[in-house]
């Protein structure tokens, strides 16, 4: 039996859960791709910079000691210790649903974020208005599923880890680097939250801020039965 026909005799399962997956997941990386416009309006100029640097490096590796002493006192690798999240509160768990948002709303979350002049690329990035946010917090997998309804169709537009600390729920989306903080509260079955922080970049055409007071702070959230 040849190599490719161990490979696949080894690998020749039927578990399709990989595959059931990919959908989802790149519908999330590319409704950031939507969400973001230009992405990144830097990406270019860092890879010009970084390019500049490797070559630096280059030249003053090649100009330097070619055996260069070894450090008289070698660092010990630092060791990390992790914690288990704290558990999403039941209240949370489930599917939430938005009032239907509007064109004003989206003017006001991105002029709360300090960037009015964001929101026309906001509303290119979106379905037409009105829409309405559904929101899917998964305790066990400790995330939430972000999507946007608009004429009976639900589209997938991010994915987030949830963690709990204290009386804020810490959003760090799965395809971007950072975290976004609100503050919530559930009363009579209803969700509202309220922005605090990000420390998603800044380099991005809309900023985190302003996207995640949108989808999170611009209405109360109902759950769905």
């Amino acid at each position: 039996m040849s190599v490719d026909d161990r490979l696949r005799a080894a690998f020749g399962e039927t578990d399709r859960s990989w595959d059931e997956q990919v959908p989802d997941t790149l519908a999330v990386v590319t409704a950031r791709r939507r969400q973001e416009s230009a992405v990144r309006r830097g990406a270019a100029a860092a890879l010009v910079a970084a390019a500049a640097v490797a070559t630096v490096a280059v030249t003053v590796s090649q100009r330097g000691d070619s055996s260069p002493t070894p450090s008289e006192n070698p660092t010990t690798p630092a060791t990390t210790s992790a914690t288990a999240p704290a558990e999403v509160p039941a209240s949370l768990v489930g599917t939430w649903l938005s009032r239907p948002i509007t064109h004003a709303d989206v003017r006001r979350a991105a002029r709360a974020a300090g960037t009015p002049d964001k929101a026309d690329l906001m509303l290119a990035g979106l379905p037409a208005t009105p829409f309405r946010v559904v929101l899917v917090f998964n305790g066990d997998r400790h995330e939430t599923l972000q999507y946007v309804r608009s004429g009976g169709d639900d589209e997938l537009f991010d994915q987030e880890n949830v963690e709990m600390r204290a009386d804020h729920l810490v959003l760090s989306p799965q395809f971007a680097e950072g975290e976004n903080v609100h503050t919530w509260v559930v009363e009579d079955g209803v969700l509202r939250m309220d922005f605090v922080s990000s420390t998603e970049p800044e380099d991005q055409a809309v900023t985190a801020e302003a996207w995640q007071r949108l989808f999170y702070d611009t209405a109360a959230f109902t759950q769905e039965r």
